[in-house]
C-alpha cells in the first residue's frame, strides 16, 4: 500500500523502506484475497525458503546489486504504520539508481511472485466507493494532509485529493492508489485501506 521512507537523523536517509506486501481479508488489485492464515504462510514460506527479489517482476535477482529485505514480520494488533496481520517488509537499499527510483515514487510498493493454487469463493465485500485519511508527513518539513479517495467497484482509486497544507495552503491532486500527485516537487505517501470508510 506504498513504502513507507523512514529518517535516520539529520544526516540523511537510512535507505529503509517498509511496506505491505499483503493485507488480510482485503481485495487486492487483482481481485485476489487472503487470510490472516495465507497472509502468515506466505510471509514463513519467503524467508524459510530464502526466495530472491528482483524490480518489476522482470529483472534478473537483485540481492547482490546491495539491496536486501532485512525485516520481515506480520504488524501487529495497535501498529500504528501497518494494518493489522499484514506481510511487512522491510528493505535496505543501497543500490543508488533503486533508490533514486524509490524517492521519486517510480518504485512505489512490494509485489509477491509465486505458483499458487485458486479457489473461487463467492465472499461478501461491501462496496466502499470513499475513504479518507491523513499522508504520511512530508520528509522534508513534516507537513502532512487528510485526503479523500473515490473507488471504483473492483476497490481501485478512481480520484481524489487532499486538503489545503496548514503551512501555504497548497493541496495535492490523487490519482494513483499509494501515492499523492507530485506539487511542489513533493508528493506523500497515503494508506487508504488505514482510511475511515466514507459516509
Amino acid at each position: 500500500m506504498g513504502l513507507r521512507v523512514f529518517e535516520r537523523d539529520d544526516e540523511g536517509h537510512e535507505r529503509l523502506v517498509y511496506g505491505e506486501v499483503l493485507i488480510p481479508d482485503q481485495p487486492n488489485v487483482f481481485g485476489d484475497l487472503h487470510t490472516k492464515l495465507s497472509v502468515r504462510e506466505f510471509a514463513y514460506g519467503f524467508m524459510m525458503n530464502g526466495f530472491g527479489i528482483n524490480v518489476e517482476h522482470d529483472n534478473p535477482d537483485v540481492s547482490d546489486a546491495e539491496v536486501a529485505v532485512v525485516e520481515s514480520f506480520i504488524a501487529r494488533d495497535g501498529d500504528p504504520d501497518f494494518v493489522p496481520g499484514s506481510w511487512v517488509v522491510g528493505m535496505h537499499i543501497l543500490d543508488d539508481e533503486v533508490w533514486n527510483s524509490v524517492l521519486r515514487g517510480d518504485i512505489n510498493g512490494f509485489s509477491y511472485e509465486a505458483m499458487v493454487k485458486f479457489f473461487e469463493l463467492d465472499v461478501n465485500v461491501p462496496i466502499e466507493t470513499t475513504r479518507f485519511g491523513r499522508t504520511q508527513a512530508s520528509r522534508d518539513d513534516g507537513h502532512d494532509h487528510a485526503f479523500f479517495v473515490l473507488l471504483d467497484d473492483d476497490g481501485r482509486v478512481t480520484a481524489g485529493g487532499t486538503t489545503p497544507s496548514d503551512i501555504d495552503g497548497h493541496s495535492h491532486p490523487i490519482s494513483s492508489h499509494t501515492f499523492t500527485d507530485m506539487v511542489q516537487e513533493h508528493q506523500h505517501i497515503f494508506n487508504f485501506v488505514l482510511g475511515a470508510e466514507g459516509m
